[in-house]
């Protein structure tokens, strides 16, 4: 199901107003209509807390004093808010439109993660969690590798067995081969500076490779033989060089587990029958 033209411009005009009223107020004074509700639309009341939220986000930009009619705008906008709301759920919309349930899922999402916003770890829980992880935060190897270069020939297929066989008995790779336009320098390169001269795919396989291995690939030029001779572990980072990652990574999975967790609320809370 998809909304019509003039449905999309009013959904979007109201945002647009509810975004610019939002901007924009002072303390409330809004009448209350109902036990804590400051409105009720076909019997769903808007709360006090939500109309204070967003009269307070406006009082937040605005510059002169909040009036009465900066109020009621308020007040409308979350009306008009809330009866877009429930025609799009009338509509099916959470069921039937794949944005309105991706918006809604994210929203639930972001719920969960807010419950954990006062979890915050002490600089010994992070450290401690540096240490049993350390192996995340070390830079990767540096190497040091030969590359052959074999351009694409009649006799290309033999060409390079024979240069494979002269890499594994250890031959430099200067003797072997075709001329090529870039070679390795002599020297320990990062993954970083291996791309640079291999490409994203030779230079992943590289790092993955055992020193010794010969790696070979196939282009339309030619093949190019790639030989791991030295590997140099790179040294563990100091806990303060990388301090940032660490509560980076700390934070994306205490969201995770917080999510998780609100899922498995979820499930347990329902009932759900599966398809034997």
């Amino acid at each position: 199901m998809t909304l019509s033209r003039d449905a999309l411009y009013l959904a979007a005009g109201v945002a647009g107003l509810a975004a610019a009223a939002f901007g924009a107020i002072g303390t409330p004074r809004m009448d209350v209509l109902g036990l804590g509700a400051v409105a009720t639309i076909d019997g769903r009341p808007i709360s006090r807390e939500a109309a204070d939220r967003a009269v307070q986000a406006l009082s937040n930009d605005k510059r002169n004093a909040v009036t009465n009619a900066d109020q009621e705008a308020v007040l409308e906008r979350l009306i008009e808010e809330e009866l877009l709301v429930q025609r799009g759920v009338a509509l099916g919309l959470a069921e039937t439109d794949l944005t309105a349930r991706k918006a809604i899922v994210q929203s639930v999402l972001q719920l969960a993660i807010a419950e954990r916003a006062g979890e915050a770890p002490g600089e010994a829980a992070l450290k401690r969690f540096y240490a049993e992880n350390a192996g995340m935060f070390t830079p990767a190897a540096r190497l040091r590798a030969s590359l052959v270069f074999v351009k694409r020939d009649a006799a290309g297929a033999r060409r390079v067995a024979s240069a494979r066989a002269a890499l594994a008995a250890g031959r430099p790779a200067s003797a072997l081969g075709d001329e090529q336009a870039l070679t390795l320098p002599a020297a320990l390169l990062s993954p970083t500076e291996l791309r640079t001269y291999l490409g994203a795919a030779l230079a992943t396989a590289a790092t993955q490779a055992d020193v010794g291995a010969i790696l070979v690939t196939e282009a339309a030029d030619g093949w190019r033989l790639l030989r791991i001779d030295t590997k140099a572990p790179a040294p563990a980072a100091r806990y303060e060089d990388v301090a940032a990652e660490v509560r980076a990574e700390w934070d994306r999975r205490a969201d995770e587990a917080a999510v998780r967790a609100y899922i498995e609320r979820l499930k347990r809370r329902a009932r759900i029958t599966r398809a034997a």
